[in-house]
């Protein structure tokens, strides 16, 4: 609100705060707390001056207009309520100036109430605490690093850490890099993990020359070097697509100076937007680069004494002494996690034929990829004995069979020993750890025993160490582990039931059910490993499985110049939403030549209850594509009744649950209340699970045309409704 707009005893108030602003040399502001908004109606010189915006840009808005990334919700959320609750408070938030800059804010809070004239204000005085900010995140910053060091974290994680500690106190998209440099005066990459991989690959091992970029410079010169314009600086002219192609437009370096003083390398931050340093800025960034001088020193010492007392020498692995050491210091996180053993069918004749070297090659090679695929400071790798690697995770329960997946995936290429290109069979022994564990040699004992066991499978295995105490969470975690590998080795099929017209019996169309069969673990029911596959993150592809084998029938009978026929999938709530959801249909639909009418999406009725919004957009998508959609168990508990009308779908499937309890009085009015619904709003009523005759007689009765069931069709294999 401006002042103009203010009521002349309004009038009055502000005429004294802006006396009070010109003595006032802190800056503050003044809210108006009686309106919804809570519109800034005064500020004073320091404050415009403060955050860069002037009068004109600042009256009228909510302060949330200072708010960015950076800005913690936590924060905002308590000046709110101070100001709601007419209470004083302080609170320390980050705000952003005009250009961008992000700042930290101290603001303390002080309602003004003026009872005589029924006015109330708030007064919040600003205090721009930046520079105790950065003060503190050093302090902070040396703890974690020297805490980091002492319990071995790779060097790359802890100068990472210094990144993005100095990121946080720049424009949003500033990246950080540290980049070592040796003897050999060639870049090597410390930590750049914000940076674009893309950039980061073409500066890797490239000479360090001081007229060629400015970290170049910087280190030969021994001194700050600021780039504000890298697209014409003549330091970067070598590299103007580089930094055309990944948007970056200015660039500050520091040298890292060893205690001896001499370069080692540099710390760089890179901007999308033109910018130079204050005096402030370059004092924060030389603290970082003495940090980082820190980190790299004691660092390397640390790493010299465990390469003595607890590294494989011939493999550069952590040994046996120090997994044992630290996974005692791991378990005190009381975090879930896991400790696995692991070995190759191959490492006997490796070393057979070629010798133990070619054994530590393997072993060595086996640990390099393994460390690739997670971050160490998470979990260890070790080299147990001679053909063992032990390792330890803190991953949470339902994601080991994924994380799993996602390492062994990354040991799938081969492995060259001498002249030989070797594909490894892994296997692996798994024990979960749970937060309440503590014995860390009942965990490795553990582990060893599932390796034994996994070593009596052929061909690749994971086998998870079993108690009576776990039976039920480890029956869940194995068929979640075995459901991926049998989706690779293509175990889970489709059965096909008929969908019938209940008058003359005739199939008008089919429903897909996944059916799986395991070597290991036998028939396992639909029930219980979808909702396996639901929560270890498997469903999409287990789902997008059942569709190309559907497509794969369909085309078949089409080669065969055989009638097509609907087939409708089921879809779980989760891969509905997914943005690939519905391009994944028209890619497969295509690649089949299948139109979209041959295939049907069942999505169970709670869709509506997760985002009835976005439900109807994808469901509106879907129909523009050709396909057509089902809501299945439909009454199940939501509120159906409140969203289906805005659903366009052509189908609604009565729940087995409604049908077999029939008799009952208040379900069949249930029914036939769906069946009307169904009716009024032009969609077919499809009535799940019919067993029997009279099943069909009243449901006809109440005008139900449609439905499938026992009585008519069991499921059955795809060759056997090829037939019908």
């Amino acid at each position: 609100m401006h002042t103009h707009e203010l009521k002349k005893d309004k009038k009055a108030i502000m005429e004294w705060l802006r006396r009070l602003g010109v003595e006032f040399h802190t800056s503050f502001l003044v809210i108006n707390s009686e309106m919804e908004d809570q519109p800034v109606v005064y500020a004073n010189a320091a404050f415009y001056k403060m955050i860069g915006y002037s009068e004109a840009e600042t009256l009228g808005r909510n302060g949330r207009f200072l708010h960015g990334e950076k800005t913690a919700k936590q924060a905002s959320d308590k000046i709110r309520a101070c100001v709601d609750a007419g209470e004083s408070g302080i609170v320390e938030i980050v705000n952003y100036r005009k250009n961008g800059t992000p700042f930290w804010n101290e603001i303390t809070i002080q309602p003004l109430s003026f009872p005589e004239r029924n006015f109330k204000f708030t007064l919040m005085l600003q205090h721009d605490i930046t520079d105790r900010k950065r003060a503190e995140a050093l302090i902070k910053l040396q703890k974690e690093t020297y805490t980091g060091i002492e319990r071995g974290y790779m060097l790359s994680v802890l100068l990472q850490n210094i990144c993005h500690t100095a990121e946080s106190f720049f424009i949003d998209g500033a990246k950080c890099t540290v980049l070592l440099i040796d003897e050999t005066e060639l870049y090597k990459i410390g930590a750049a993990n914000s940076m674009p991989k893309g950039f980061l690959d073409a500066i890797s091992g490239l000479e360090v020359e001081e007229d060629i970029g400015g970290c170049g410079a910087a280190f030969h010169r021994r001194q700050p070097v600021i780039t504000e314009d890298m697209s014409t600086d003549y330091l970067w002219r070598n590299h103007q697509q580089l930094v055309k192609d990944y948007e970056l437009v200015s660039s500050w370096s520091i040298p890292i100076m060893s205690v001896e003083g001499t370069p080692i390398g540099t710390f760089g931050i890179y901007f999308p937007l033109p910018s130079s340093p204050h005096e402030t800025d370059l004092a924060f960034m030389e603290e970082i680069a003495s940090i980082a001088s820190l980190t790299i020193k004691y660092s390397q010492q640390q790493e010299e004494i465990l390469r003595l007392a607890y590294i494989d020498e011939n493999t550069e692995l952590p040994n046996r002494n120090y997994f044992r050491n630290e996974i005692i210091e791991l378990l005190k996180e009381k975090r879930e996690g896991f400790v696995a053993f692991i070995s190759t069918d191959e490492y006997v004749t490796v070393v057979d034929q070629y010798g133990h070297s070619s054994g530590d090659t393997i072993i060595s090679e086996i640990g390099k990829r393994l460390m690739l695929s997670q971050n160490s400071s998470e979990g260890l790798i070790a080299r147990f004995s001679d053909s063992t690697l032990a390792m330890y995770s803190m991953t949470p329960f339902t994601k080991i069979p994924e994380y799993l997946e996602h390492l062994l995936h990354g040991l799938v290429e081969p492995i060259v020993v001498g002249d030989l290109e070797l594909f490894l069979t892994l296997k692996m022994g798994v024990a979960i750890v749970t937060p309440h564990q503590e014995d860390s040699e009942e965990l490795i004992r553990c582990a060893d025993s599932a390796l034994s066991q996994a070593k009596l499978r052929t061909g690749e295995s994971i086998c998870y160490f079993e108690s009576e105490h776990d039976e039920f969470m480890m029956k869940d975690l194995r068929v979640a582990n075995e459901l991926s590998a049998a989706l690779r080795r293509n175990e889970v099929g489709v059965h096909l039931q008929p969908k019938v017209d209940l008058a003359t019996g005739k199939i008008l169309s089919f429903e897909a059910l996944a059916r799986w069969t395991s070597p290991d673990l036998g028939i396992i029911p639909p029930d219980v490993f979808i909702p396996a596959a639901e929560k270890n993150g498997k469903i999409r592809l287990l789902e997008q499985n059942v569709l190309q084998h559907v497509l794969k029938w369909q085309k078949k009978r089409k080669d065969q110049g055989l009638e097509l026929r609907q087939v409708a999938i089921n879809i779980s709530a989760d891969h509905f939403f997914h943005h690939s959801f519905v391009p994944h249909l028209m890619d497969k639909t295509a690649e089949y030549g299948i139109d979209p009418q041959w295939i049907q999406l069942e999505i169970t009725e709670r869709i509506g209850f997760v985002d009835i919004e976005t439900a109807n957009k994808v469901f509106k998508h879907l129909k523009h594509c050709g396909f057509t959609t089902s809501i299945d168990d439909f009454g199940t508990g939501y509120s159906s009744l409140s969203y289906l009308q805005k659903l366009p779908v052509e189908e609604l499937k009565i729940d087995r649950s409604f049908i077999s309890n029939m008799n009952e009085p208040g379900t069949l009015a249930i029914i036939r209340t769906i069946i009307q619904l169904a009716e009024n709003l032009n969609v077919r009523a499809v009535a799940e699970g019919i067993e029997t005759e009279r099943d069909r007689q009243t449901l006809l009765a109440l005008g139900c045309k449609v439905g499938q069931g026992y009585l008519f069709y069991k499921p059955m294999p795809l060759n056997d409704a090829n037939l019908l």
